[in-house]
């Protein structure tokens, strides 16, 4: 029998939202503690920001989205065919 599979529900997309709130917040509060002890300079920490963010922000995104239930494996996909007339 396989196993059965539940979507996720509103409280898995809070806790997403959640989730993404928080690794900002710690992103910006790791940047800031940096400058403040004098780590990087503000243009370095511009620099991390534009550069090293984003592709944070989409890892964090992408472990909360498996980890909550939102992905699927690629057994879930449907094959496509074109049909002949």
């Amino acid at each position: 029998m396989p196993p059965v599979r539940l979507k996720p529900g509103p409280l898995s997309m809070q806790a997403f939202n959640l989730g993404s709130l928080v690794a900002l917040l710690l992103a910006c509060a790791a940047c800031l503690v940096t400058l403040w002890y004098g780590l990087v300079d503000p243009a370095e920490a511009l620099v991390l920001s534009v550069l090293v963010l984003p592709p944070y922000l989409i890892l964090v995104a992408c472990g909360l989205g498996v980890w909550l239930g939102f992905g699927s494996d690629a057994s879930a996909a449907a094959g496509v065919a074109r049909r002949r007339t």
